[in-house]
């Protein structure tokens, strides 16, 4: 089973970080377009089987497809993340400081892939990502809005987060979550004070699961004024920057 993922930026870190699962790409043939011109001498240096088309046949050939590719497919090999705790476990014991994410239900591929890229932006460590009740990782609308910095991140897919944030916590990780309704403000979390932390952000309608909240160490809210929510991609974007900075000014 295949998937196809497109777009120059998001084929181009493709293969850059994960050659090895790629079947072909095929390449609209483009003299005048300096990044397809770049990503096509990239593609040769990986060996990677390349197909290159002429615009029309390209157009027709993938026709059926209603996304904006940009002139290039690569067709991937299923199951690119899985569940691997192994590498969770060698990340623990390399560093003494680490920050992870864990997703808990978002159900839009838009803002799955907005977080993504946002987490690579700041420095997350590992992105954790419900299996069941997330939308799914491999989704190409989630590979195209990260621009392909969904390749520069460890993610793992898990079955049970309940398991996993038992294992953080056994790790000496302090597990926070986002809650509308916690007393606790994010203008008042001292972040610097946690070397291995474990964020959770829960889904755009419901929030964390209450089995999830019950786990965490801290809840806390973004405080907001008219309005008394937001996006889930923006909220973890200004958590996210909080965070890094406070980290960053330690």
């Amino acid at each position: 089973m295949f998937n196809f993922f497109y777009g120059i930026n998001t084929v181009k870190n493709l293969v850059i970080y994960k050659y090895n699962y790629i079947n072909n790409i095929f390449l609209s043939f483009n003299k005048k377009n300096i990044k397809l011109i770049k990503l096509k001498e990239i593609i040769l240096k990986k060996k990677i089987n390349l197909t290159i088309l002429n615009s029309n046949v390209f157009k027709k050939k993938f026709s059926k497809f209603n996304f904006v590719h940009q002139g290039v497919i690569a067709i991937v090999k299923k199951n690119i993340f899985y569940n691997n705790k192994k590498k969770i476990f060698n990340l623990i014991k390399k560093k003494s400081k680490l920050l992870f994410l864990i997703i808990d239900g978002i159900n839009s591929p838009y803002n799955l892939g907005s977080c993504i890229r946002t987490s690579v932006a700041f420095n997350v460590d590992a992105i954790i990502v419900s299996k069941y009740n997330t939308v799914d990782i491999e989704n190409n609308i989630v590979h195209k809005v990260s621009t392909g910095s969904i390749y520069k991140v460890l993610i793992i897919q898990v079955s049970n987060l309940y398991n996993i944030i038992n294992i953080l916590q056994k790790n000496n990780f302090y597990i926070l979550g986002t809650c509308l309704n916690s007393n606790n403000s994010i203008n008042n979390i001292n972040f610097f004070k946690y070397n291995l932390c474990a964020l959770i952000i829960g889904s755009e309608n419901k929030g964390i699961r209450i089995s999830i909240k019950k786990k965490c160490n801290m809840l806390f809210n973004i405080p907001m004024f008219n309005i008394n929510s937001l996006n889930v991609s923006v909220s973890y974007g200004i958590i996210i920057y909080n965070i890094f900075i406070k980290k960053k000014l330690k």
